[in-house]
């Protein structure tokens, strides 16, 4: 069995690695040998080239040989002729062709274990084609003194509907230990998966190397995981592991997550792919143990997720974080704006994700929202990472877990408009009601925020101040995964302040990024900005 994998897009969480079985070479002593998927599919009709499927084609010389010279490719569509529509380019020229063209590619001199592949065939749909229509991909690989190497793809317009269970979160877990994991797919569409995989991903647990049908990559911190499955997913049909994937849980984490994604061949939508097969890859650990098989069982189509969504398994184990928070006091004259900054510091011993900083503003004064940094090229992300306010709150996110002895702190700057006696602010550490904080020390969690202003009126406070609640609010939710932690913030007292959005994984993210430090540090005094 041979396979693909997925490039990993920057500052994104880690995409599918694809495991599929190749067309065998049909000579004694072929002139190339290939790993392609033998079925592809083409998930959105009338997608340009440019954002379709891709086809990699990664040649290597053929009967164990170290090198091949005059090698030549040729590809034949002709059966995908009212279908779908090629592009090549490279060694193949830069050029789009019809299904009933023919197309010859010089590759020259192929040495085993380069890559050798002249890019990829992009693949797109022609409009109006009908759904589940098919043909074949034909690739044959010549050079003098060798056999010729036909290899073929099966090309289907849209196709199966792969679909994760929702799952519960996990509580309760020790951390340091391992627990048994029995992931369910259904196949929602009206075709049958010709085989499919399923990759397991997170930036903190680890999935232990196990079955012989699945690869493994570990990377610091976290790791992936994908297993091919040759078994026919039927239509309306859930299936699940006859045996269940181990787990393997930090002893540092409080919370986390993992996720798993079921895939089909040859499916890559907008990402791009490499070439890549099994045991010539540094990264990638195959299993030695049994080969994992799947069976059918009944389970009801509500308990899955949308097309292609994450299974997104949330964990709470019994380890514990103090989080202790701390603000400076804001000073200046009626009129003047002035910055203070708040912190959120980790003192362990386990590391916590889910956090935000909640900061309610002392009566008299008002928050100065910052300026976007300017953008000539209109290329930035920037957001600002607090967002409201909400009844004078302002919601404020950490864009990451804190690990122990970690202090997250925003900058805030205020303008004081009027002088209010005993005005008085409010910090709070609040939380991922899924996520729970472990903290043993609850009363740290909340501090106030003192006010010294000078000049003008004195006023009297028309509402009571807030005061310090030793109970963070559960108020905040992150995900995390795909080797890079993100955040997702939907605070109970201020959704309708929420003002941008991004889907990603079938899960409403809002990524909100600023002036925020986060820094390995024990928390700031009153006097450190």
């Amino acid at each position: 069995m041979s396979c693909m994998r997925r490039r990993w897009a920057a500052l994104a969480f880690l995409v599918g690695v694809l495991l599929s079985p190749t067309a065998p070479a049909q000579a004694a002593d072929p002139a190339v040998e290939l790993s392609v998927p033998d079925t592809a599919y083409l998930p959105k009709r009338n997608v340009g080239p440019s954002g379709g499927i891709r086809l990699w084609l990664a040649p290597q010389p053929g009967a164990g040989r170290a090198t091949q010279s005059d090698v030549t490719l040729t590809v034949d569509a002709s059966d995908l002729e009212g279908i779908a529509r090629l592009r090549t380019r490279r060694e193949c020229g830069d050029h789009t062709f019809g299904s009933t063209d023919v197309v010859t590619c010089t590759l020259g001199s192929l040495t085993r274990g380069k890559d050798n592949y002249p890019d990829a065939l992009y693949i797109e749909a022609l409009p109006g084609v009908s759904r589940g229509s098919h043909g074949t991909i034909r690739y044959t690989f010549s050079a003098p003194g060798a056999d010729d190497a036909t290899f073929e793809t099966d090309v289907w317009i849209e196709g199966p509907d792969l679909r994760a269970r929702r799952e519960k979160p996990r509580k309760g877990d020790a951390a340091g230990a391992s627990f048994d994991f029995t992931p369910q797919v259904r196949n929602a569409g009206r075709y049958p998966a010709n085989g499919f995989g399923v990759l397991f991903e997170s930036s903190r647990v680890t999935f232990p190397v196990q079955y012989s049908n699945c690869r493994y990559a570990l990377q610091s911190p976290g790791s992936f995981a994908d297993c091919w499955f040759d078994e026919q997913l039927m239509p309306g049909q859930a299936y699940e592991f006859v045996e269940p994937v181990a787990v393997d849980v930090p002893g540092s984490m409080v919370n986390g997550s993992f996720q798993y994604k079921p895939f089909l061949q040859g499916l890559t939508g907008n990402a791009e792919e490499v070439p890549g097969a099994t045991g010539t890859d540094p990264g990638m650990r195959q299993g030695t143990g049994p080969e994992l098989k799947v069976r059918p069982v009944d389970s009801p189509a509500g308990a899955f997720g949308e097309k292609y969504r994450l299974g997104d398994v949330r964990l709470h184990t019994s380890q514990t974080a103090d989080l202790q928070v701390s603000a400076d006091t804001i000073e200046g004259t009626t009129g003047s704006t002035t910055e203070a900054t708040f912190r959120l510091h980790n003192a362990g011993p386990g590391r916590m994700s889910g956090m935000a900083l909640r900061i309610t503003v002392p009566e008299g004064l008002s928050v100065v929202a910052p300026t976007p940094p300017p953008d000539p090229d209109n290329e930035s992300e920037w957001q600002w990472e607090c967002h409201g306010p909400m009844r004078r709150a302002y919601t404020c996110d950490t864009s990451g877990p804190l690990e122990p002895g970690d202090t997250w702190q925003t900058t805030l700057e205020f303008r004081i408009e009027r002088r209010v006696r005993g005005a008085e602010g409010l910090v709070e550490a609040i939380y991922d009601p899924e996520r729970p904080t472990n903290d043993p020390k609850m009363s740290d969690n909340a501090a106030p925020i003192e006010v010294r202003a000078t000049g003008g009126p004195l006023a009297e406070p028309s509402e009571p101040n807030p005061k310090p609640t030793p109970t963070p609010t559960p108020a905040a939710a992150t995900v995390e995964g795909g080797g890079k932690s993100g955040s997702i913030l939907l605070p109970a007292l201020v959704i309708g302040a929420v003002v941008g959005a991004v889907i990603g994984g079938g899960a409403l993210a809002l990524r909100l990024r600023a002036r925020a430090v986060r820094r390995r540090a024990e928390p700031a005094g009153p006097d450190e900005n």
